[in-house]
């Protein structure tokens, strides 16, 4: 089970297959196939992409394609990758811990019982962004202005019912501002949430860090603080 701290700490990718036959595991794989449940862009893409390149330079398999569907924190996607993948033994999605909340949010008939986990690749700590010309400054800043009206503060992140949204829930609970009125935002990726942000169409982001780390380290994002326990060494954000 997890637990708030874990949630606060961890949004992991994971490479999962569909239910397979044990003949069908022992067969070689010449090819792989990589099913994303989000939109071009984010994290889990982004993880899918690396895996791609690493494979295909180890020369371990001999050709490889990535496929996104993206939408609702990839229970637009699952229902596809069980139905269409099942049994076919060179097909491995990528997904994560959003998925957990976005299927009980969305009440979806399909979970994650119906997929085989294969291996936890990442885990990362929750990052808090604003825009670089942001007046808000520090996680204190955010605080008040959530105390103010915590329904004028925008939030950018992953789909409803995700990590990202869950976080940004108990960050206004914490400071005393009313959870349910938070203004989230839900995009179906990092990509699209980070436009938002470089645009200035929203107040603040939330994401794992991989997401954002690029441009926090550009200076085009101000991370004001991140979830997990300690500092993370050559960042300088404070914990939350």
């Amino acid at each position: 089970m997890f637990t708030r701290r874990h949630m606060l700490m961890m949004t992991g990718a994971t490479a999962l297959l569909p239910l397979l036959s044990n003949s069908a595991l022992a067969q070689q794989m010449k090819q792989v196939r990589l099913f994303v449940p989000a939109a071009p862009g984010g994290g889990w893409d982004q993880t899918a992409r690396t895996m791609e390149q690493v494979l295909r330079g180890a020369n371990l398999i001999g050709s490889a394609q990535v496929t996104n569907v993206g939408g609702a924190g990839g229970t637009v996607g699952l229902p596809q990758f069980i139905n269409q993948w099942k049994g076919q033994g060179d097909g491995l999605m990528i997904s994560g811990l959003v998925m957990m909340g976005a299927i009980i949010a969305n009440k979806t008939p399909f979970n994650l019982t119906n997929v085989t986990a294969i291996a936890r690749l990442t885990g990362e700590a929750e990052v808090i962004v604003v825009p670089k010309d942001s007046p808000l400054k520090t996680m204190k800043d955010l605080a008040a202005a959530l105390k103010a009206d915590v329904a004028k503060v925008t939030w950018a992140g992953g789909s409803a019912g995700g990590t990202d949204h869950i976080i940004a829930a108990l960050v206004a609970q914490a400071v005393g501002a009313d959870p349910t009125k938070i203004s989230y935002v839900a995009y179906a990726g990092g990509g699209p949430a980070q436009a938002a942000l470089l645009g200035n169409q929203v107040t603040c982001g939330i994401s794992g860090l991989g997401e954002f780390v690029e441009q926090i380290k550009a200076g085009n994002l101000r991370a004001i603080g991140i979830s997990s326990d300690k500092r993370i060494p050559g960042l300088d954000v404070p914990t939350f």
